[in-house]
C-alpha cells in the first residue's frame, strides 16, 4: 500500500473528473436518498435508503455486506469505504433518475479534495453531497444558532457549508462530491432536516446500517 501513490489518485480526481455544477436542478430534484455504513469485525454493512422528495417517504432500502478490505486510515476512507458504498447505492438507486445521494463522508472539504461522497458520486455518476460532523478540512467560523450557516473555506474559495440544524447539537458541515455547487447541496441538506442533527437520509440509513449491525451476520447469506 503506497499511500503517495493514493494521494495522486485522489488528486487525479479531484482536478480531473469533479464538476462543481447542478446536474439536477433543484425543482426537478424527484428523490433524495442516503447512504451509512457500520462495521462488524472485518464485515462492513452498507446500507441506502431512498426517499421522496420533498416530502421524505421512505420509497426503497436495502443491505449489503462485505470484507473490510483496506486499514481506517484518515483521509483515506474511500479506498476502505468507497466500493461497498457503491455496490448497495447501485443496488438501490438502479433504475431511479432525478435523485441525489447524501453520503456519511467528505465531500471536496478534503485536503485533496476527494472524500467518500467524491468516489461515489464519480463511480455512479449520482450527483452526491457529503456531511459530516466534524471538519475535516478547510476555514470556517462555526455557526452559534439554530440553522445559522457559515461559509467553509479553502483560501478564498469556499468548498462547503457548516450549519448548526438543532439547538442542542454541533454543526454539521457540508461539502459537494461531484456533479452538484455547494450552495444547491446545502438548500437540498436544509430540505431533509427534520428536526435531528443528521438530515433524513443519512439519519435512516444510519439507522438501518445499525440495526443491521445488531443481527447476526448469517441472517444476510
Amino acid at each position: 500500500m503506497n499511500l503517495k501513490e493514493l494521494e495522486e489518485y485522489q488528486k487525479k480526481i479531484a482536478n480531473k473528473k469533479v464538476v462543481l455544477e447542478d446536474k439536477i436542478k433543484i425543482e426537478d430534484l424527484k428523490f433524495v436518498a442516503g447512504v451509512d455504513q457500520a462495521f462488524v469485525g472485518n464485515k462492513v454493512i452498507s446500507a441506502c435508503v431512498l426517499l421522496k422528495f420533498p416530502r421524505l417517504e421512505v420509497v426503497k432500502e436495502g443491505v449489503e455486506i462485505e470484507d473490510v478490505e483496506f486499514p481506517y486510515i484518515p483521509t483515506f476512507l474511500m479506498f476502505r469505504e468507497g466500493k461497498p458504498a457503491v455496490n448497495v447505492v447501485r443496488k438501490v438507486l438502479k433504475d431511479v433518475d432525478n435523485v441525489v445521494l447524501l453520503v456519511d463522508g467528505s465531500g471536496i472539504a478534503h485536503p485533496r479534495k476527494c472524500g467518500l461522497a467524491t468516489y461515489i458520486a464519480i463511480e455512479t455518476g449520482i450527483p452526491s453531497i457529503g456531511i459530516t460532523k466534524r471538519r475535516l478540512y478547510g476555514r470556517v467560523e462555526d455557526p452559534k444558532d439554530v440553522m445559522e450557516v457559515k461559509p467553509i473555506y479553502d483560501n478564498s474559495e469556499i468548498i462547503g457549508y457548516a450549519l448548526k440544524p438543532c439547538k442542542n447539537c454541533n454543526p454539521i458541515y457540508i461539502s459537494p462530491g461531484s456533479y452538484v455547487t455547494p450552495e444547491t447541496a446545502l438548500e437540498i441538506v436544509k430540505a431533509c432536516l427534520k428536526g435531528y442533527k443528521l438530515p433524513e437520509p443519512i439519519r435512516l440509513a444510519h439507522k438501518l446500517a445499525n440495526a443491521s449491525k445488531n443481527r447476526k451476520l448469517s441472517d444476510f447469506f
